[in-house]
């Protein structure tokens, strides 16, 4: 959805897949709320990612902010993002050190615009102040971000439709684009909605396409360029998909926010519905997998509820019996 954070431009994508095919789930899905939060106070949850020792970080938008949650629930604020200017950050991500990465698109909810001098991909220092990775700025809408294994950083340009790398210590680089990580405006959001949510592999990279309700894979060549993209899956149960994790047997969890679905793909294309509306899916955007004390065989999903009209902001869980994939 990261794109579709745009105020009233996300309302007119939720509105134009309301008569999408709806599925049913496979089997009821243990799905319990680990945490809530104020709808009244600006909290919806946007991005959620996990660091090793068992610690849940959470976006929170127009709050502005990114919480560290423990395992038994406790909250504390480790980021305010008010001063990089708009309503906050999106997709997360936390290095093996506990250095937090965060997708910053600095959006106007009001105007629906981005500010170039704000929007970027952004390290959050120990002191809990935002620091804009160097040339950051140049992606149009920052969205979703991953990290390998030797610290470089993936992200996501919904507008844009593009991946970008950044290298540890480098400068963003436009690492992949084309037709399959473009929008098409068949959310009807008033703009394309392309490269949303990602995951990153040692040999490729897995990308949502919101409009073309895709999952996308990109490999990574020896050299670190991208190959050609290629379609992995494509569902009309995909249209709108946000958010994706990855299991250890190499099975992707999509979270589809515009149809209250949190689906697995199989590498064979196979589809399974794990959780719905049903199951309290509100508007969901991301997920991740727990580590540490949270349970390895746990999916956080963050349900993020901003424009429903009986708005119940959280974090979800759903027992999958599969362990997730394993941080860089």
């Amino acid at each position: 959805m990261d794109a579709m954070r745009c105020g009233r431009i996300l309302v007119a994508a939720v509105a134009a897949t309301l008569a999408l095919p709806t599925a049913v789930a496979a089997a009821a899905s243990p799905v319990q709320t680990f945490v809530t939060f104020d709808p009244a106070a600006g909290e919806f949850p946007e991005g959620v990612a996990f660091d090793k020792t068992g610690n849940l970080y959470v976006s929170l938008l127009p709050a502005s902010q990114i919480r560290r949650i423990t395992p038994d629930g406790t909250q504390s604020v480790v980021a305010d993002f008010g001063t990089a200017g708009g309503a906050g950050p999106a997709g997360l991500a936390v290095a093996p050190n506990g250095t937090i990465y965060a997708a910053e698109p600095a959006i106007d909810l009001q105007t629906a615009q981005t500010n170039p001098d704000k929007r970027g991909v952004y390290r959050v220092g120990r002191d809990g102040t935002p620091v804009r990775l160097p040339g950051t700025g140049a992606i149009v809408f920052p969205n979703d971000l991953r990290l390998d294994k030797h610290g470089t950083v993936y992200v996501t340009d919904s507008a844009g439709g593009s991946v970008w790398r950044i290298p540890k210590g480098g400068s963003a680089q436009l690492w992949a684009d084309g037709p399959l990580l473009a929008g098409t405006g068949a959310a009807g959001a008033g703009f394309p909605i392309g490269a949303n949510g990602i995951a990153v592999l040692r040999e490729e990279v897995i990308v949502a396409n919101t409009d073309l309700g895709a999952l996308v894979r990109i490999p990574i060549r020896r050299d670190g360029s991208a190959g050609t993209p290629s379609v992995l899956v494509s569902s009309p149960l995909l249209v709108g998909v946000d958010g994706l994790a990855l299991d250890v047997h190499g099975g992707i969890y999509a979270v589809v926010g515009t149809q209250n679905l949190v689906l697995r793909i199989d590498r064979d294309g196979s589809i399974t519905t794990l959780a719905t509306a049903a199951e309290g899916l509100n508007q969901p955007s991301t997920a991740a997998f727990g580590t540490g004390r949270a349970g390895n065989k746990t999916l956080y999903i963050a349900n993020f509820s901003l424009f429903s009209p009986a708005p119940t902001p959280g974090v979800l869980t759903l027992e999958v019996g599969v362990p997730g994939r394993p941080l860089p």
